[in-house]
């Protein structure tokens, strides 16, 4: 009895699946003019180090090893007319921190750091207050070496 009731409620169900699979038009036309050309690549961060003008981030590229780039503080800040090009994210566990580039045409348009945002968490570190860091004024971002 409970085979003969496993088998129609088996059959009632495939029955379904199939009825419904008829009905879906899965050769729908892909519509381009709809696309985005906004693209994003991200990369695992290993240490982000805070000096009085930019942060240092090192982070893992794709297949082995790691890289840094430079990111301004006042990237941050909001100025009349301009979009911020530095977004935070707040995270708990600083293993899963991560950065996000954002690319709009294959032109620079922010960056979002997906990290904890306790400082005492071991994420982050200070670079030297008297640290000339090279790029801490820059514009853009450059292509990041993954």
């Amino acid at each position: 009895m409970k085979k003969i009731f496993a088998i129609a409620i088996l059959l009632g169900i495939f029955a379904t699946v199939a009825a419904f699979a008829e009905n879906q038009d899965l050769s729908r036309p892909k519509d381009e003019s709809k696309w985005s050309d906004m693209t994003y690549v991200t990369a695992p961060i290993l240490k982000i180090l805070e000096s009085k003008d930019c942060y240092v981030v090192f982070y893992q590229k794709k297949y082995a090893g790691t890289a840094t780039t430079v990111i301004p503080k006042s990237w941050n800040s909001y100025k009349k007319g301009e979009a911020r090009k530095l977004k935070f994210r707040n995270i708990k566990n600083p293993n899963e921190a991560y950065l996000s580039v954002i690319k709009k045409g294959g032109e620079f348009q922010y960056i979002i750091l997906n990290c904890p945002m306790k400082k005492n968490n071991n994420l982050w570190g200070i670079l030297g207050m008297d640290a000339n860091v090279q790029g801490a004024d820059k514009d853009t971002l450059e292509e990041l070496d993954l």
